[in-house]
């Protein structure tokens, strides 16, 4: 009291103000009318942004920003919370932090200890990115309020140590669409059946492997605040999985670790997991386990990004409920457990929607270990339960990340000072990437999307060699100088998957995901290592713009290459203004400059200079004014009427081939189960089918709680229409497995060579594979002879008897020897001159097989063509 009667007057105002700051904020069971997580509740969106927007209006510990909008144009937000003192200093903070990530800008190891003894963690955990694992966002407005009205000494450590990055979603458009199709069906006999439509407007489930393509908004947003303007030194990513077996999943993963990552990077994120765990066990929470299933390989995945950015990135996957439902999983006998032997994955694999209200089976792995010391032996599960979980782990990551904050800090400056130290010892000392190459708009697309997750792209001024190789002013160069050194070099080397046996006399363990990604096979691009250090006039880029084309020459017509794919947006851009444009269907030589068969010539009235030349400027391709002799044989490309097939309950092949046509200006129209049914056909040129098991698109739909207008495929009725169309002279473009279709219902005269292979024999989950292509066919006009394709479990095919009515091309194939590039393929014999891609015709139409993913997750830029094509001859005549 007497400490009181001495304090100012002013400061006891003060004092008060703040004391009564955060008590104005309503709990969120008080402003929601229900416990967060309670029995089949869930708060909506709209609702959760206004209730973080008042907390951030209440309290002095809490920022509330909006990064962006969505793809359906709702707002995607992070909250900043901190101390006061520290949200008042924020930028001094991101300043250091800034420095610390690259250690150029620091003079010695004693500055940058005083700098990690100075700064403040930043954390960032993201949340709910697949819409259906919806605990964490949930869970996100509790956390949020405990860190604004709570003064125990746990959340001053936080406030003090700690700038928390707080993303309450990573896919607000898909929160939305799971919350109304939860609250719609729920009490109805609908209730349980899956979401009509894909849980991100384009991508589904597929969002969470867009992390180093930032093709959709919601990555690049995120994408911006990690790697251009706050660089958190550590990332949670919070996930749901099975409900089957462990309850929890937390750092570390499983081998194999990536070589081009640090390894204090690795040591750390482990020892974060690990107290998560502890806190865990603290709690009496069951079923916890580390390093099973996820692997440490691959960067696709959003967490796991942030380790070639020496960034501590972590991974949580809870067990699920039914959304917000309670489930039910027969519990064990001790006197009689099962059998132990299953993987993680088909442990914790979902039900069927058939028997989804049936109690689950009992877990089968019940065997404590020191990665699962207190199994899970079955119970109930509900959404508080998930809650729960994820609250403990969130609040540990913060709390040691806070008690840890100077040694993680120096930590990564060290895995970043090593980084830029291999680059200057060279092999390899830099990328480089000539400019002049066939598609030059896509060699641009490769560096921004390099340059949006944090690397520096040069530019030489003037000629230089490079391992005794003579490049032009104007190439590219990435120096491997650099802090993210690990992630350029990961992007564009091949990628060698480890072969890694258990125990001896074991087969090695195949990868669990994407194996092999290497950004230039993909894309088309060259990308050359140069391994020795070399001096050369560079200019750092602050901005990657695509450079303007050039239109010369002189001529009624205008031709433009095949080889850009920039070419075929203007293609579509100039049907659409109504100008005739034409492939000529063999090489020619106009004004000296040699063209490859597929050369686009387009002709029309007094408009056309002015269109040609914005054509040139706003994407890049060349043009040349010529007098083209009619003579040439040629086709007339026309506007393909093009309809893409979307099943009901969403396709996630569908949804990215749908994002493609868009970017790249096709018009199309979606057609679903019922109007093929229905022989809504006629109106068409090109039907295309996405990747999906022939079952799928002919049955669709069965489960019983499924509302009636969603239920069901094409069917018999819509077997017969699609035969009837190709016969009346429509296109059916068949990607992936959609293939097996054409095969087994029209005689397609193929069959997949693999299908009875087993897996031990032959397994290819996700690499880049050599193929040949006949780049004189018109579906590969404008492609080189050799190119990078993915093989993601994808089909090979060969000939089979076929009826003298049907006509066959191969127009890509696989070689006789070495077929991988980079990844993991195993059994490649398999594949020797195979068929990646053939045309067949059928009556007056055509059936094209694609079962290679020509378009995956919009990567593969050197293989888009072949669909791009397939749609543009759809319409075209001689």
């Amino acid at each position: 009291m007497r400490r009181v009667g001495q304090t100012p007057v002013l400061l006891m105002i003060l004092l008060a103000s703040s004391m009564a700051f955060g008590q104005d904020i309503p709990s969120p069971e008080k402003y929601f009318g229900h416990q967060i997580g309670a029995e089949r509740k869930l708060v909506r969106w709209d609702r959760m942004v206004e209730y973080l927007q008042l907390i951030a209006r209440s309290s002095d510990r809490v920022r509330f920003r909006e990064l962006g909008k969505t793809t359906n144009n709702n707002p995607f937000v992070m909250v900043v919370i901190s101390s006061r003192e520290n949200l008042k200093n924020i930028e001094r903070y991101r300043s250091i932090n800034k420095k610390l990530f690259d250690p150029r800008t620091i003079a010695t190891d004693d500055e940058a200890r005083r700098l990690s003894e100075e700064g403040k963690i930043f954390v960032l955990v993201t949340c709910s990115i697949h819409a259906t694992e919806i605990g964490s966002n949930q869970m996100s407005v509790e956390a949020v309020y405990r860190l604004a009205t709570e003064t125990s000494p746990q959340i001053e450590t936080i406030l003090n140590n700690v700038v928390f990055l707080f993303v309450p979603s990573l896919n607000p458009d898909g929160q939305i669409l799971v919350t109304d199709w939860y609250n719609k069906t729920l009490g109805t006999p609908n209730e349980d059946a899956p979401l009509p439509w894909l849980y991100h407007p384009y991508v589904g489930h597929d969002n969470n492997r867009d992390a180093f393509m930032f093709t959709q908004k919601e990555t690049r947003l995120i994408g911006k605040v990690l790697y251009q303007d706050w660089l958190p030194s550590v990332w949670l990513d919070e996930h749901q999985m099975g409900s089957g077996g462990p309850r929890i999943f937390v750092m570390p993963a499983l081998d194999p670790i990536n070589p081009n990552v640090d390894p204090v990077i690795y040591r750390y994120t482990g020892l974060l997991g690990f107290s998560q765990a502890a806190a865990l066990e603290r709690a009496g929470k069951e079923g916890i386990i580390y390093g099973d299933m996820y692997t440490y390989w691959w960067e696709g995945a959003m967490a796991w990004a942030g380790w070639w950015h020496n960034m501590y990135g972590l991974l949580t996957e809870v067990a699920s409920a039914r959304i917000a439902t309670t489930i039910e999983q027969q519990k064990v006998d001790p006197d009689n457990p099962p059998r132990p032997g299953r993987t993680l994955e088909e442990r914790t694999r979902s039900s069927s929607q058939e028997d989804i209200r049936k109690p689950l089976p009992p877990p089968s792995d019940v065997q404590s270990r020191s990665n699962y010391p207190r199994p899970w032996l079955g119970g109930r599960w509900s959404l508080r339960d998930i809650v729960d979980y994820e609250l403990i782990a969130t609040f540990a990551l913060l709390e040691t990340s806070a008690n840890m904050r100077s040694q993680l800090l120096e930590g990564l400056y060290t895995a970043g000072k090593r980084q830029i130290e291999l680059g200057k010892k060279g092999d390899p000392f830099a990328i480089v990437v000539p400019k002049d190459q066939a598609d030059r708009p896509t060699v641009i697309r490769l560096l921004q999307t390099l340059a949006y997750g944090g690397i520096e792209v040069h530019q030489a001024l003037k000629p230089f060699t490079a391992d005794d190789r003579k490049y032009s002013a104007g190439t590219y160069v990435i120096l491997l100088s650099q802090p993210f050194r690990a992630y350029a070099k990961d992007m564009l080397e091949p990628q060698v998957y480890p072969k890694i046996s258990p125990a001896s006399g074991v087969p090695p363990r195949p990868p669990y995901d994407v194996a092999g990604w290497s950004l230039g096979m993909q894309m088309g691009v060259d990308t050359i290592f140069a391994k020795k250090p070399f001096e050369a006039d560079l200019r750092k880029l602050d901005s990657i713009e695509i450079p303007p084309g050039e239109v010369a020459g002189h001529g009624s017509a205008y031709v433009l290459s095949h080889e850009s794919n920039n070419s075929l947006v203007a293609v579509n851009r100039l049907i659409k203004a109504g100008f005739e444009v034409s492939w000529l269907l063999e090489g020619v030589t106009i004004n000296g400059k040699k063209y490859a068969p597929g050369a686009i010539v387009v002709r029309g009235g007094k408009d056309l200079p002015a269109m040609i030349k914005d054509l040139a400027s706003s994407l890049g391709v060349d043009a040349a004014a010529a007098e083209v002799p009619a003579l040439e044989p040629f086709i007339r490309i026309r506007a393909p009427r093009t309809a893409l097939y979307q099943p009901w309950g969403g396709n996630i092949d569908e949804g990215w081939t749908r994002w493609l046509l868009e970017q790249n200006e096709f018009p199309y129209v979606t057609l679903h189960p019922q109007d093929v049914r229905n022989g809504s056909l006629r109106g068409f040129d090109a039907i295309i089918l996405p990747d999906m098991n022939p079952r799928q698109i002919i049955n669709g739909l069965t489960g019983n709680s499924v509302p009636d207008e969603y239920k069901g495929g094409i069917e018999d009725s819509g077997l017969k229409a699609l035969h009837a169309f190709v016969e009346e002279g429509g296109s059916i473009i068949a990607l992936g497995q959609s293939s097996l279709l054409l095969m087994d219902k029209f005689a397609a005269p193929y069959r997949d060579s693999l299908h009875e292979i087993k897996r031990e024999d032959f397994f290819c989950p996700g690499s880049i594979v050599r193929v040949l292509v006949d780049n004189t066919h018109p579906i590969a006009f404008g492609m080189k002879e050799e190119a990078g394709a993915d093989f993601t479990n994808s089909m090979a095919l060969e000939a089979v008897p076929s009826f003298s009515t049907m006509k066959s091309s191969i127009v890509v194939r696989y070689p006789s020897s070495d077929i991988l590039m980079s990844g993991w393929l195993q059994g490649e014999s398999y594949l020797y001159n195979k068929v990646g891609v053939a045309e067949v015709t059928l009556g007056k139409g055509r059936m094209i097989l694609i079962p290679l993913r020509v378009q995956q997750r919009a990567q593969p830029f050197g293989t888009f063509k072949l669909l791009f094509n397939s749609i543009l001859t759809s319409a075209a005549t001689p």
